[in-house]
């Protein structure tokens, strides 16, 4: 029998390597956990950014639009009281009775850009968003807007209403020429889009009862204009103050 022959067993480990061998793989599995977690608070704070982002841009447009559609129905709010001026004369002007009447009935509708809104509501991202104020404000601004096209609703089923007594009282000829001549360029520059006809043909209905009638349809329609603008300003406001919260929060991690 060898002497020197060395032992097939291995000397048994010291209590403490085994210590050190949990304490590793403790380490390991934690910091891995604690990685894959501050990928997820990651990838979720970039949906954030990116939906607020989006909402930002929609804001801006919003704004463009509501000054614009203000502008517009203070316009028709104006020619409303040229109209009436015009009847209350002792010989009325018939070509600009035509022109104001054919132009009231026209209208600038609000349409919002709400992408970035639809976007963060069919996602659940309400819950991403930590400040209270930008939420508040969507909920405020999205409330508002929802109530005002509830009255542009309004307003359209009333000049429809008008635009019906148009053809019991325009004549024919007359509407179809200015019809004809009308503008078609950029609805942001026109103030008008039907001219003055050079010549217009009497009123088919004479009687003052259906004449006034279309006046007062005429006149409830553009009233809901003054109703509108107030909505628009309010929401104007909102959109301004929301937008201007985002910014404070984000606008610094936002990437072109």
């Amino acid at each position: 029998m060898e002497e020197n022959q060395p032992n097939r067993f291995s000397p048994k480990k010291k209590w403490y390597v085994y210590f050190i061998d949990f304490i590793m793989l403790f380490v390991a599995v934690t910091l891995g956990f604690y990685a894959e977690n501050l990928r997820d608070q990651q990838a979720e704070k970039n949906r954030e950014i990116s939906y607020l982002k989006n909402i930002h841009e929609d804001l801006l447009v919003d704004i463009n639009n509501f000054e614009y559609v203000i502008s517009s129905n203070n316009s028709r709010l104006s020619l409303l009281d040229s109209l009436h001026m015009e009847i209350n004369k002792a010989n009325p002007d018939l070509p600009s009775l035509y022109y104001y009447i054919r132009n009231l009935t026209q209208r600038s509708t609000f349409e919002s850009s709400h992408l970035g809104l639809d976007q963060i509501k069919s996602s659940g991202g309400f819950r991403l968003i930590q400040n209270a104020k930008i939420i508040a404000g969507i909920q405020d601004y999205e409330g508002l807007l929802n109530s005002t096209m509830k009255l542009e609703l309004s307003r359209e089923h009333s000049l429809e209403q008008t635009r019906f007594k148009i053809a019991e009282v325009f004549d024919a000829g007359t509407l179809y020429q200015m019809t004809k001549n009308q503008n078609m360029g950029d609805r942001k520059i026109l103030k008008s889009r039907f001219k003055r006809p050079a010549f217009a043909a009497p009123f088919v209905v004479r009687d003052h009862e259906t004449f006034n009638e279309l006046i007062n349809l005429v006149t409830l329609s553009l009233n809901i204009n003054m109703y509108l603008n107030l909505r628009y300003n309010e929401l104007m406001s909102i959109a301004k103050e929301l937008d201007a919260a985002i910014m404070s929060e984000y606008g610094n991690q936002f990437i072109d």
